[in-house]
Formats: C-alpha cells, sequence, structure tokens
C-alpha cells in the first residue's frame, strides 16, 4: 500500500519496543517494523539495527529517505533484523520501496512470525509506572512501615558533574540479614541494566521520565517526580526519579517479599486497603508524625505524635530541614507543611490522593497547622516591631 496522506502527528513519547504493538512493513523487500513514536537506541536489541524515516521540507510526514538520524522532517522509525544501508552512506532514498501494512504486533510476534531468536527484555523495561495511589511508597517511610514492607535500604543516585557522572550510596533500611549475597547479586544487575537507559546520564533520566504517558507521582518539592516499580520472585525495587540538577537525581528502594509483615504494594490487599482508606463512609486511624533532617539518613529524627503536640514541635523545631504530615489506616502516608531550602509552604498533595482528598479530618488539621503558622509570622513581626 502507498504511504498513508493523512497520517496523524508524531507523538513525541518514546516507543517501548518490548511492550508496545508497532506496525508491520516492508522496506527494500525486508520486513522491518515501523514506529511513528522515536525509538530509544539504548534499546536496539543486539544485532538488530534503527534508522529513521526523514521527510522533506513540502511533505515532512512523507518518507523520502532511510537515515540513522533525522534531524528534522522525522516520518517515523523503523526497527529492522537486518542492515538496510551502508553505515558509510548518510542516506538512501526509499520513494517506491516502502510498504507501510494494516497490521501491528509486538516484538515477540514479529519474531515468531519470521522465526528470528527473540531478544530478552532488558530487565528496565520490566519495570512498571506507579500509579497515583502508589506515590508514598517512593518517599522516605516511617521505620514501623518500612519494617511493615520488609524494606532492606535505598540506593541513592546522582549524576555529578554536568549529569554525566553516576555517583552512588547505600542507605540500609532493615535488618542486616536481609542484606543477603543473592539480594546483593540480584540488585547489581538491576542496577547495571537501569545504567543503559534510565540512569545512564541526566539526559537520558529525562527522555525517558518525560517520554512516558505514565508514572509521574506526587511529593516532589522543587519538580515533578516519576515512580516505577519492579517485582522479581523475592525483591520489590522502586525507582524514584527527579530529573533535575542539583539534586540527588535516583533512589532506588529494595524490599524482601519474604519478610513483609502484610502483603501490600502491587497486591490485590494493599490495593483494597487503600480503596478503603478513601472510603469516607468508613472509619479511619491516623498517626500524626514530624521528621527532621529528612535527606539525611545518619541524621534523620522522626517522631509520633497527637495532632496537636506534633503541630506544636514542628513550630518550636529549629531546623531547616523537616516536615510535619500524617499515616492513615497504616497504608496512605502524605506530608502537610515541607520546611527545605529556606522555604516553608503547605504541600497541595493531599489534595491529589485519593486517600485524602476528601478527607474532613486531614482537611481540618491542614487549617490548624495553617493557622499556627500565621499566629507564628505574626509573633515574629511583634517582636521585630518592638526591637526597631
Amino acid at each position: 500500500m502507498c504511504w498513508l496522506q493523512n497520517k496523524k502527528e508524531v507523538k513525541k513519547v518514546q516507543i517501548n519496543i518490548y511492550k508496545d504493538p508497532m506496525q508491520k512493513a516492508y522496506l527494500f523487500g525486508t520486513a522491518v517494523l515501523y514506529s511513528e513514536k522515536p525509538v530509544p537506541r539504548e534499546d536496539v536489541p543486539q544485532h538488530w539495527y534503527c534508522y529513521e524515516l526523514r521527510g522533506t521540507m513540502l511533505e515532512p510526514d512523507r518518507p523520502y529517505a532511510l537515515v540513522d538520524l533525522a534531524m528534522e522532517h522525522c516520518a517515523g522509525s523503523i526497527l529492522s533484523p537486518l542492515p538496510l544501508k551502508k553505515e558509510t552512506a548518510q542516506s538512501r532514498l526509499v520513494k517506491g520501496k516502502f510498504e507501510l501494512t494494516s497490521e501491528y504486533v509486538r516484538l515477540a510476534e514479529f519474531c515468531s512470525e519470521y522465526q528470528i531468536p527473540q531478544p530478552q527484555t532488558p530487565i528496565r523495561h520490566m519495570f512498571r509506572p506507579a500509579s497515583s495511589t502508589e506515590s508514598g511508597l517512593f518517599y522516605a517511610l516511617p521505620p514501623e512501615k518500612d519494617e511493615e514492607l520488609g524494606a532492606i535500604g535505598h540506593v541513592r543516585i546522582d549524576f555529578g558533574y554536568k549529569g554525566r557522572e553516576f555517583w552512588h550510596t547505600w542507605w540500609p533500611r532493615g535488618p542486616e540479614e536481609l542484606n543477603t549475597p543473592e539480594f546483593k547479586e540480584e540488585l547489581g544487575k538491576v542496577v547495571n541494566d537501569l545504567r543503559l537507559g534510565v540512569l545512564k546520564d541526566l539526559p537520558s533520566m529525562r527522555r525517558y521520565c518525560w517520554g512516558l504517558e505514565n508514572g509521574a507521582i506526587t511529593g516532589g518539592t522543587c519538580c515533578q517526580n516519576y515512580g516505577f516499580t519492579l517485582e522479581t520472585d523475592r525483591y520489590i525495587y522502586r525507582l524514584r526519579c527527579n530529573p533535575t540538577e542539583g539534586d540527588y537525581q535516583a533512589y532506588l528502594g529494595c524490599f524482601d517479599k519474604q519478610a513483609q509483615k502484610q502483603e501490600m504494594g502491587l497486591t490485590e490487599k494493599g490495593r483494597q486497603m487503600l480503596r478503603d482508606a478513601a472510603d469516607p463512609s468508613l472509619p479511619h486511624q491516623y498517626s500524626w508524625y514530624v521528621i527532621q533532617d529528612i535527606t539525611h539518613a545518619d541524621q534523620r529524627v522522626d517522631q509520633v505524635l497527637p495532632l496537636g503536640e506534633a503541630i506544636e514541635h514542628y513550630m518550636e523545631l529549629d531546623n531547616e530541614d523537616k516536615r510535619l504530615g500524617v499515616t492513615k489506616d497504616d497504608i496512605a502516608t502524605v506530608d502537610l507543611v515541607i520546611r527545605k531550602d529556606g522555604r516553608e509552604w503547605i504541600s497541595e498533595d493531599y489534595q491529589k490522593l485519593d486517600s485524602f482528598a476528601q478527607d474532613p479530618v486531614v482537611a481540618e488539621a491542614v487549617g490548624q497547622i495553617r493557622q499556627a503558622m500565621e499566629e507564628q509570622t505574626q509573633g515574629q513581626a511583634m517582636t521585630m516591631g518592638e526591637m526597631m
């Protein structure tokens, strides 16, 4: 068939060639896979070839030439099990040589049809984007919650100078006996594979996060964070990405499923608990916490107090890195007020989470916090006035 004249606008998000269907096509007589979305070069399987179709200024969406990378007028991407042009050639004209079918297939189906060895799916593509109700699981949790979820620890990662380096630190969060050689071996494989994609460098992380339609989570203080989860036979890995300069760019939380006190997170029981937490007709339990030095694990202090005492303690706490929040029904957690980097604000995250959005107890608590902050500001203003 000829090229579609009314081709829809190319989406900017990248395609996951291991999961997403692609359109079958024929180019120079070779069966290939076509995608309107860009194909990340780091995802191309070994012994496979990836190209882009380039249009012209007059017809930017109609393929005119096959190139390694189309700097302009990109008309789609080609994934091929065979080389389609000489490496030294900058381009190869495709006029009359490109046949786009109406059939959509996944990579595994394509390989099966043409008896091609199926590439193994990289670990990084076994991660799934987080749902909105899982946001709290990607941030620091109270010790009792870590114990409940079988936390082993987390890897803190930053990309260093100009976002091109890779620095990492291990922070234990559970019993040392959970940090077994078996776990260390699997963690090494997970991190090494992630370093080929999302954790390669800061630009790669930005492309990965911004190129996906899902995965955005609430809770970031300075920019949008993204969460991704991988579940293996024994372990759960939760990767939080913070694709901005001047901060730690990633936290990879590690959990032992065998050590969990309750099956939560990805299980149906956990999802039901989150649904119950969002149901205003059910009774709920609230645990108010104050945390200081949350970004420094060796100095961090957590306290659980009644609401009034928590507000009073937070207001009296002379610390530039502190927050006050609530855990509901031992499953959903959100920070309500945060002080960091010289700023202090009431977070609106609770309004975005199903577990808290319609909760009158939390809304009333936010009102009390706001009033306490205003009274403190007024008191400081009066003190300054008396000194002048």
